[in-house]
């Protein structure tokens, strides 16, 4: 029984690694302008030298140039990998940059309100009856704009990679919320 149970998991995973062999397969294909009628490889129209035997090839599998050339399909534009990646890197490097250099502004604005509020907050515990409503007011005016920073600084980095255009326009809306009330 247990040795069935064992043998059945195993086919389990054979037949698992052989689909997702496939998909990869398949994947492969449609990235690098390849077709094949069949999902396996054939190892057979190759010699033990690892030369590609011409007469003995899989007609089924060929390499697709009609896609690789025509600029309407995805794979006609592809770049040498290394290129791509590499300014595609670079943009992303530059905006982590912008992105950091936003933040940085978000933090001075939020270093200068908290100097305020503890100011504030030792005149408070100072002030006569009278000024404490007023001072009290102003405490939660600074700590809605603590938050309202907090959450420009925050949404920079959680939404900054996917959305960059978006986030710095409406952190840029924000400061300038900010500083016209102050």
């Amino acid at each position: 029984m247990k040795k069935l149970y064992i043998w059945s998991v195993m086919a389990a995973f054979a037949a698992l690694a052989f689909s997702c062999s496939a998909a990869l397969q398949r994947r492969y294909d449609r990235m690098h302008g390849t077709s094949s009628a069949s999902t396996s490889t054939d190892r057979s129209s190759r010699d033990p030298a690892g030369e590609r035997n011409d007469q003995a090839g899989d007609p089924g599998y060929r390499k697709d140039y009609d896609r690789v050339v025509d600029g309407n399909s995805s794979a006609g534009s592809v770049t040498t990998p290394a290129s791509g990646n590499a300014d595609y890197n670079q943009r992303l490097l530059n905006q982590y940059a912008d992105m950091d250099k936003l933040a940085e502004v978000v933090l001075y604005e939020l270093d200068n309100l908290e100097n305020r509020y503890n100011n504030l907050l030792n005149e408070y515990r100072n002030a006569k009856s009278s000024s404490r409503q007023v001072m009290a007011m102003e405490l939660d005016k600074i700590s809605d704009d603590r938050l309202m920073l907090y959450k420009a600084y925050t949404n920079i980095y959680r939404n900054g990679k996917s959305d960059w255009a978006n986030v710095k326009r409406d952190v840029d809306n924000t400061l300038r919320e900010y500083r016209k009330k102050n």
